[in-house]
């Protein structure tokens, strides 16, 4: 007899949402349940990473490894992976990609060299009286901006702040890359927060005030696990106030620019980031010589080769239909609803490291368990978005992670320690969210 749709019909307002959907005993998986075995194999995948990672390979031939051993155990034939490799590095988003990460490393190199980063960042120090605001407020004024190559961005600025301060290269890794996501959960720019509403119905508003609190944890959190033991540096005051502001709207203005270009405007990334180079060169009179030696001494070839083992990986996964045999392993599991919200957009989170891939992949598998005559539990909604993009900040594939480990040189490792417990605070805010909603139901029946 056929199984009932996951969890069968219930009131997802009542404590039974919560509860384990009940199945045939017979017909939970064995170890020779095809689901079971596909699951098997990522995991064997999974563990080859990790081992080839800890013998400090190239994680972009890692990542082509790990693709390559997994669309060959998923079924891909030879010309079916070679098909996956081209049209992953093919694609126009990648080669966008790419090409703005190339750019942002130019762009990056010229606000250096040129002392314009130092200037915004003494001006900044300064006004604010405390070095340590400047360190988390770039990455979180790059972090408007919904690209992955702003953890790049952000990650000099960084440097610079932490001038004078014993911050060590792990600290200063998850300053970058934790303050840079605080935006995600609720800024309409970023395309996981529009397809969240578009996939399940709900306003952008309504999101909003349902996940604004896991943005208020972010920061506050990160301020406690960010800057434990770290003293502010020693500051000089501002002596000419209107200067520093003046110093701070020029040395800002290229980065402000290429934002107002993407986001404001909807111009491509790349083409945004070719103008404003274009035009730094032209304003500070560089030589076609020296063009050359900035192009030369910017572009990190090793990155750049890194990203796209990333993106051929994720395709293998996509083609190969490995993210689709992990709802089938938890459906036919009965595994309770509340682990199956957090498990199985926290796993693909974590096996992608994108937003939109475990919103478009796991709601529309979700969305029928927190169904409710007057749209999706907004409690249960937001506790999937906040578990599942959690997944994504400890991805190893996650590209910001990424940028900022090779930008710092700092090992994985003491970056997740650290963010254990905010990210754990994330979820436990989602989840008490959840509870308090239901609880409130009940009380009111």
């Amino acid at each position: 007899m056929r199984r009932p749709p996951l969890g069968g019909r219930r009131d997802a307002g009542s404590p039974r949402a919560l509860r384990r959907p009940r199945g045939p005993p017979g017909e939970r998986p064995s170890c020779y349940d095809p689901a079971v075995l596909d699951l098997l194999k990522i995991a064997a995948v999974f563990v080859l990473i990790l081992g080839l990672l800890r013998l400090k390979w190239n994680l972009g031939l890692v990542m082509l490894i790990g693709g390559t051993v997994l669309g060959l155990l998923m079924g891909l034939g030879p010309v079916a992976l070679l098909e996956t490799a081209w049209h992953a590095a093919a694609d126009t988003t990648a080669v966008s990609l790419i090409v703005a990460l190339a750019l942002i490393m130019v762009l990056e190199h010229i606000l250096r060299t040129t002392n314009t980063l130092k200037t915004l960042v003494d001006a900044l120090q300064r006004l604010l009286g405390d070095n340590r605001i400047v360190m988390a407020l770039m990455p979180a004024i790059i972090g408007i901006l919904p690209s992955a190559g702003g953890a790049r961005f952000s990650a000099p600025l960084v440097e610079e702040s932490a001038s004078g301060c014993l911050v060590g290269a792990d600290r200063k890794s998850f300053i970058n890359y934790w303050f840079r996501h605080m935006w995600e959960y609720v800024s309409p720019l970023y395309p996981g927060f529009i397809l969240t509403a578009a996939v399940t119905g709900v306003s952008m508003g309504r999101l909003f005030v349902w996940q604004a609190a896991f943005s208020v944890t972010v920061l506050t959190a990160g301020v406690v696990y960010g800057f434990r033991g770290v003293s502010p540096a020693p500051r000089t005051p501002s002596a000419d106030r209107s200067r520093d502001v003046r110093l701070i709207a020029v040395s800002f203005a290229p980065i402000l620019a290429v934002m107002i270009l993407v986001i404001a405007l909807g111009v491509d990334v790349a083409l945004a980031m070719s103008g404003v180079v274009l035009v730094l060169f032209l304003l500070h009179r560089y030589t076609p010589a020296r063009i050359y030696r900035t192009l030369r001494e910017s572009i990190s070839l090793k990155t750049l080769w890194l990203v796209l083992g990333v993106l051929i990986f994720k395709g293998m996964m996509e083609d190969s239909g490995t993210v689709d045999a992990l709802p089938k392993v938890l459906e036919s599991a009965g595994v309770p609803v509340v682990l199956i919200l957090f498990v199985l957009p926290f796993v693909v989170g974590v096996m992608t490291g994108i937003t939109v891939a475990y919103v478009g992949i796991t709601f529309p598998l979700i969305l029928p368990l927190i169904a409710t005559a007057s749209g999706p539990d907004l409690g249960m909604l937001a506790f999937v978005f906040a578990s599942g993009f959690a997944g994504v900040m400890f991805s190893p594939v996650h590209l910001c992670l990424v940028l900022t480990k090779d930008y710092f040189h700092s090992p994985a490792a003491p970056i997740y320690r650290t963010m254990l417990v905010p990210e754990s605070l994330v979820v436990m805010v989602a989840l008490g969210q959840m509870l308090v909603l239901h609880a409130g139901k009940l009380v009111g029946s």
